[in-house]
């Protein structure tokens, strides 16, 4: 495939996956799923998920009140967590980013407030403490000497004039800036980043940046188009006038509320490229959730907010969907989420008895989050 600069839509030569209508019945797609109760220990007390990555059997869990970065196995057992908060040389102040690096193994951990990347062995051992010369967005190993910077945020937070106008901006192993690429799609004013990228062991890197159309795999220090979507719902999508004139200044101009509130729905950087199928989120009055199917070439959607059928029960797996190990992916749904089922006896009574249920009922307020793995199957007669 041809580098992603300067190519036109008309030029694209990856794979083209359709945006369709929302299916209201989450829960018939689901081919299998699994409970994972993490470990409850003095050492181990989390509140919230926010970020989850899996890296050879491990999970790896960034808690932001207690900032740090919790190692489970797969199994819910406690293993470590990372918890250098200071002021010192080797602290950080605040986990503004965080990353596995699969391809060396390593933890990646960057403060803003420090400007410093913290790099970490598997076990959650620290071995490297590097200086940023930026506020970064989203650093990730380039899976061989270096790192890549993932921007999706207001053009003033960077002195390098091309990282002021690129979204990928690649850095040398002291993290200094070397090159940048895709164009920005939009100036906007206000910060905006990206929720996750997906980085592989062959060091192939999946990054969908915020309002593109194209989701790009970054390998070898090269960029690629990889995939593009093309609309064939009854969803608004922006066009390309649309998206340079997009702003969002908090307590003052939000052009994505009014967007959202007429029907468009928006990409957010949420990215998850699984062996045989492709996960992302585009926002919408609720998150709009895609899995495309590569071997039938068919995507289904849902709607948190279409949902007519086990919406509460459908919303624990799709809310705070994470990373994926093979076909499996695994979600954390929040405290909200979990507490209008345990509160509904309805839904909790009307549940079939099954794995789910028999952890909701046995589950109480000082427990761990739950963790859900599950795998999905799109029909072969999908529309």
């Amino acid at each position: 495939m041809s580098c992603a600069d300067n190519k036109s839509y008309q030029d694209f030569s990856g794979t083209t996956v359709e945006i369709v209508n929302p299916s209201d019945d989450f829960m018939s797609f689901i081919a299998d799923y699994d409970t994972i109760r993490l470990e409850t220990t003095d050492d181990a007390l989390i509140d919230q998920v926010l970020r989850l990555k899996i890296m050879n059997g491990r999970l790896f869990i960034l808690n932001v009140k207690a900032q740090s970065v919790f190692i489970f196995t797969e199994e819910g057992k406690f293993i470590n967590k990372i918890s250098d908060t200071g002021q010192g040389p080797k602290e950080y102040i605040r986990i503004t980013g965080f990353e596995t690096d699969p391809v060396h193994n390593k933890i990646l951990i960057s403060d803003n407030f420090s400007r410093r990347l913290f790099v970490y062995n598997e076990e959650g051992k620290q071995e490297r403490v590097i200086p940023i010369g930026f506020n970064r967005e989203h650093i990730a190993s380039d899976g061989a000497d270096g790192f890549i910077n993932f921007f999706s945020s207001d053009n003033e937070r960077y002195d390098e004039p091309e990282m002021r106008k690129n979204c990928v901006h690649f850095l040398d192993s002291n993290c200094r800036f070397v090159s940048a690429r895709i164009p920005m799609e939009t100036q906007m004013i206000t910060r905006l980043s990206i929720r996750s990228v997906d980085c592989h062991a062959d060091g192939a890197i999946f990054y969908h940046p915020v309002l593109s159309d194209i989701i790009y795999c970054v390998k070898d220090k090269e960029v690629y188009p990889y995939y593009r979507f093309y609309n064939k719902s009854d969803y608004r999508m922006l066009s390309e006038k649309e998206k340079k004139k997009m702003t969002l200044i908090f307590g003052e101009r939000n052009d994505f509320k009014e967007k959202l509130n007429s029907g468009y729905i928006v990409s957010w950087g949420d990215v998850i490229d699984a062996d045989h199928y492709l996960y992302t989120i585009f926002e919408g009055i609720e998150d709009v959730h895609l899995f495309y199917d590569k071997q039938t070439g068919k995507s289904i959607v849902f709607d948190s907010n279409r949902l007519s059928k086990d919406k509460n029960i459908s919303n624990l797996f799709l809310k705070n969907v994470h990373c994926a190990k093979g076909d499996i992916f695994y979600s954390s749904p929040n405290s909200y989420r979990l507490n209008k089922v345990l509160d509904d006896n309805k839904t909790l009574a009307g549940m079939p008895e099954c794995k789910l249920k028999k952890y909701l009922q046995n589950t109480n307020v000082d427990d761990n989050p739950l963790i859900l793995s599950f795998s999905i199957k799109v029909p072969e007669d999908a529309p």
